[in-house]
C-alpha cells in the first residue's frame, strides 16, 4: 500500500527531491598533488571524480573506525577539490588530514568562499543535475539510494544564481524542494546510515554497512586501509546495520532495544520512521552479527520486526 505517501516522497519516486544537507561545512584542496594526496586520506577513488561526477567515502582514524562520512567533489575551473564534511568536525579533520601532509604539492584548508551542500533524490535528477553554462555549483551525479541523485555544493547566497538554476530545473522536472527531514522516511526504507546517528567514531565500515558504497577495494593505499581489507576477508565485525520493518504503526524511538529469542538483548534502534506501508514502520538497527540475516526475526518495542534488504523494504512501501 501507499496511502501515505507525502508529496516530497512522491517527488523522490517519480521525479526528483532536492534539499539543503543542514550542518556540512566545506574543505578545499588545492595543489599539484591535491588528487593523490587525498587519495590516500579516504576510502573512495578520487581518481575515478570528476567535474559530472563527485563521490562519497570516508575518512578513516588508522585503526580503521570511521571519522567522518565526506562527498568530494571536483572543481576543474579552479583547479581544486572541495570535500564536503560535518561541520561539528571540520576542525578536527582538517588538523588530523594535515598531519599527513609532508613533501607533497598540496594544501588544504576551509573553502575560502561559503557554500551550501544540496542533495537531489530520484529517477530524473541526472535530467536536473545536466547543468553547465552560468552554473557555479560543484558536484554532480551521485546515487546513495538506488533510485538516481546527485550532489551539488552551491554557493550560500540565496540569490546566487546557481541556487535560483538549481531550484529551477528542479520544479520544472515535476520535483519538489523540500526539508531535509522529508528525507528521512525514504534514506531509513533505503538503508542510507547518518554519520552520528546511525553510526559515528566507533564504528568500522563493515559495521556500518559502508563497504559496498563509500569503500574502495581496488585502488591504492589509504589510511586504515589494512584494518578494513582484514575485516572484509575474514568478516568478523562483530555488530552490524540493518535495515527492520517493524509491524506497528509507531516508530520506535533512537535506542530502544531489539530482542530476539527467549528475550536476549541482540542491539539498538539507531533511526526509524514511519512507513509508507500501512499500519508499519521501518528502522535502522545496529545488532550482533549473528542475527544480521535477512529473514531474521526480532522484537522491538513489544512488536515484531523482520530484518530485510533495503530495496526490499522501499519496493514494499512503494507498491
Amino acid at each position: 500500500m501507499s496511502t501515505r505517501l507525502t508529496a516530497p516522497l512522491r517527488a523522490a519516486r517519480e521525479s526528483v527531491l532536492a534539499f539543503v544537507h543542514k550542518g556540512l561545512a566545506v574543505i578545499e584542496v588545492t595543489g599539484t598533488d591535491r588528487v593523490t594526496w587525498l587519495n590516500g586520506l579516504v576510502t573512495c577513488d578520487v581518481t575515478k571524480c570528476d567535474s559530472r561526477r563527485p563521490s562519497y567515502g570516508l575518512v578513516l582514524q588508522r585503526t580503521g573506525r570511521i571519522m567522518a562520512d565526506v562527498v568530494v567533489g571536483v572543481d576543474e575551473v579552479r583547479e581544486r577539490l572541495l570535500m564536503a564534511v560535518p561541520s561539528s568536525l571540520e576542525s578536527a579533520l582538517l588538523a588530523h588530514m594535515e598531519h599527513y601532509l609532508v613533501m607533497e604539492q598540496a594544501e588544504i584548508r576551509t573553502a575560502e568562499e561559503r557554500f551550501t551542500a544540496w542533495a537531489l533524490h530520484g529517477p530524473r535528477s541526472a535530467q536536473v543535475g545536466e547543468m553547465r553554462g552560468s552554473f557555479d555549483g560543484v558536484g554532480g551525479l551521485l546515487d546513495r539510494i538506488g533510485i538516481g541523485g546527485a550532489f551539488f555544493m552551491v554557493p550560500e547566497a540565496e540569490d546566487h544564481p546557481s541556487r535560483t538554476e538549481l531550484e529551477r530545473r528542479v520544479l520544472e522536472n515535476g520535483g519538489a524542494i523540500a526539508d531535509e527531514t522529508d528525507w528521512e522516511p525514504l534514506r531509513i526504507e533505503r538503508g542510507v546510515a547518518r554519520f552520528g546517528i546511525d553510526f559515528d567514531e566507533t564504528t568500522y565500515p563493515q559495521e556500518a554497512s559502508l563497504e559496498t558504497s563509500a569503500v574502495s577495494f581496488d585502488k591504492g593505499c589509504y589510511l586504515g586501509q589494512e584494518v578494513v581489507c582484514m575485516l572484509e576477508r575474514r568478516g568478523h565485525v562483530k555488530r552490524k546495520l540493518v535495515s527492520l520493518v517493524v509491524d506497528s504503526s509507531l516508530p520506535p524511538p533512537r535506542g530502544t532495544e531489539v530482542f530476539g529469542a527467549e528475550g536476549a538483548a541482540w542491539g539498538i534502534v539507531t533511526s526509524s520512521a514511519v512507513s509508507s506501508m500501512e499500519g508499519r514502520s521501518v528502522a535502522l538497527a545496529m545488532v550482533k552479527r549473528a542475527h544480521a540475516e535477512v529473514g531474521t526475526q526480532l522484537t522491538v518495542a513489544g512488536a515484531p520486526a523482520t530484518v530485510v534488504t533495503p530495496s526490499a523494504t522501499a519496493t514494499a512501501a512503494a507498491g
